[in-house]
């Protein structure tokens, strides 16, 4: 087995493909320590961005609680409402706090029975609270009380954009005489929290894209996305914040995508006035580090580019020192693949160097030679090509000819046949077939011998060309049967025409070499409308049935085949 032979790369592709090899590892290398380092540095920023957030958060919502307990503290010790004596005179304290604080929904005092005394604008004075967890509480010290629904002051309240949430604060009201007198009770609007979070991401939106949820122990999430608040879920941030951790890390959510979330604990579990919440500021990965992969991307741009241009310098460079040898590299590769030596340009002489001067000298001279080689085998081929053409439509006559009377033989007219009949759908124009069987001619063959049965046939084909058109095609299928094909006929009626002026000239004696002769003809005609199917078959079977038609009525005659759409209508 030949082995093919190797090809040696160019000195022009060692140096480029260096020079952009070296290029490639050194920007592998800087994006490898650019992403050991930078891309650390940028996941830190962004989760101690979070982590910020979340403190500000943190201390948001347990500065709202401490203020509210405050002000519980504040208002349980004052005289008006120690002594009270006249539901008025606390209720007007109560109004005045809430004036002062509009997030303060509801502020109300009980008596020790847990009946509302006083509160703002009266709402549920006289109501039994004695069984809601905030007056329980509230009688055994200053107390908070987490997230719940509104369900006495839902009906009484302004309707809002949300459903009324409430943060609860009591504290129990001590008497002068130091025995207890009934609870304050102050309902925070948990719009409040709202607020602050919208207050807090504003800029943090536009710029980061964060979330903040704020969840209960239990994993209900109380503040958070649309389609998220009071649903449960379930995070390592989540168990770490509960835990008293503080810190970022990254995780996948529910929904599938992975966030970074920085996480911290609101209240403090050893003081019943504060709450414990899980505060989650949570960011896309992907948005997380956008400013990071944007980097990136520009580093490696900018990589590509340089090594591009240096791709291009050492190409340039390697052109010049290697172009008096690719120069004659090309004329030997034009060579080698077969161009004309016309096709070739003259191989200069090149003086780069002494090498090159000799290569081209001794090409030019060996091209000189193949050009004469080449011109006198051309010439030669010319030859050859003129006498297989010759030849080859000597074939192609014989294959088509009926080699006994010259005329088309049954596979020309096989050939024809179908053409005839699409040009006639085309053009509109009826077309038909005549079919022609001797009569008597067998008795001629056996009383005068097959040589004058050949001249016999010979002499029918000459006279039924003679007869019929130019145009219209006669061949021979076998033995003494003709076919005519008739083209562009004006009417049917035509091929009629045509049988009827056959018959009179086929009962004219022949002359042949010994005898004269007479023989009559049977013609089947079959007459094809542009309408008609594209059956060949069919028209020639009609036309051989017109034909045995003729010599059942007596031979020396014409039948007309039915139509087609008529032969049918009979089957």
């Amino acid at each position: 087995m030949l082995r093919t032979p190797r090809i040696p790369p160019r000195l022009s592709s060692f140096v480029t493909v260096g020079v952009c090899a070296t290029v490639g590892l050194t920007m592998l290398a800087m994006l490898a320590l650019i992403n050991h380092y930078a891309a650390n540095y940028a996941s830190q920023e962004a989760e101690l961005r979070l982590q910020q957030l979340s403190w500000q958060m943190r201390d948001s919502l347990n500065r709202v609680v401490q203020q509210a307990g405050s002000d519980v503290s504040l208002v349980s010790g004052l005289s008006q409402v120690r002594q009270a004596s006249d539901p008025a005179e606390v209720r007007s304290v109560l109004d005045n706090l809430q004036t002062t604080f509009p997030d303060y929904a509801w502020i109300g005092m009980t008596d020790n029975r847990g009946v509302i005394y006083a509160s703002t604008s009266a709402m549920l004075e006289q109501a039994d609270v004695s069984a809601r967890p905030w007056f329980q509480s509230g009688k055994e010290g200053l107390r908070a009380v987490d997230y719940h629904p509104a369900l006495l002051l839902g009906k009484l309240l302004p309707k809002a954009a949300d459903p009324w949430r409430f943060v609860d604060v009591a504290a129990p009201v001590l008497g002068p005489d130091g025995e207890a007198r009934g609870v304050i009770g102050v309902h925070l609007s948990w719009a409040w929290a709202r607020r602050v979070a919208a207050n807090l991401l504003t800029p943090a939106l536009k710029e980061y894209g964060a979330e903040i949820l704020v969840v209960r122990r239990d994993g209900t999430v109380l503040l958070g996305p649309a389609g998220m608040e009071e649903k449960k879920i379930a995070t390592t941030s989540l168990t770490l914040a509960f835990a008293g951790a503080t810190g970022a890390l990254t995780e996948d959510w529910a929904d599938g995508r992975t966030y970074l979330t920085g996480y911290t604990r609101t209240g403090d579990p050893a003081d019943p006035a504060s709450l414990e919440w899980a505060v989650l500021v949570r960011q896309p990965e992907a948005t997380a580090m956008a400013g990071w992969n944007t980097l990136k991307w520009q580093i490696l741009w900018i990589s590509l580019l340089l090594g591009g241009a240096l791709a291009w310098l050492a190409a340039s460079l390697a052109r010049k020192l290697t172009r008096p040898m690719n120069q004659l590299s090309r004329m030997m590769e034009t060579r080698a693949s077969g161009a004309a030596p016309a096709d070739v340009a003259a191989i200069p002489e090149v003086y780069g160097f002494r090498e090159a001067q000799v290569l081209s000298k001794a090409m030019r001279s060996m091209l000189e030679v193949e050009r004469q080689h080449t011109r006198t085998l051309e010439r030669m081929n010319e030859q050859l090509e003129a006498k297989v053409a010759e030849r080859t439509a000597e074939l192609h006559a014989l294959a088509m000819s009926d080699t006994l009377t010259g005329l088309p033989n049954r596979r020309a007219l096989m050939h024809m046949l179908p053409q005839a009949l699409k040009r006639a759908v085309r053009l509109r124009r009826s077309c038909a077939v005549l079919f022609l069987d001797l009569d008597g001619f067998k008795g001629i063959n056996d009383n005068y011998g097959h040589d004058e049965g050949d001249e016999l046939l010979r002499q029918v084909g000459a006279r039924i060309v003679a007869t019929v058109r130019k145009t219209d095609m006669v061949a021979r299928l076998a033995g003494d049967e003709f076919v005519v094909i008739l083209e562009m006929l004006p009417t049917p009626a035509d091929a009629e025409a045509t049988a009827l002026k056959l018959l009179p000239q086929l009962r004219l004696p022949f002359a042949l070499a010994n005898n004269v002769v007479s023989v009559g003809a049977s013609i089947g005609v079959a007459v094809f409308m542009p309408e008609d199917p594209l059956d060949m078959a069919a028209l020639l079977a009609r036309a051989d049935q017109a034909m045995y038609q003729a010599k059942a009525d007596g031979k020396n005659r014409i039948s007309l085949a039915p139509l087609a759409r008529e032969a049918l209508a009979l089957a």
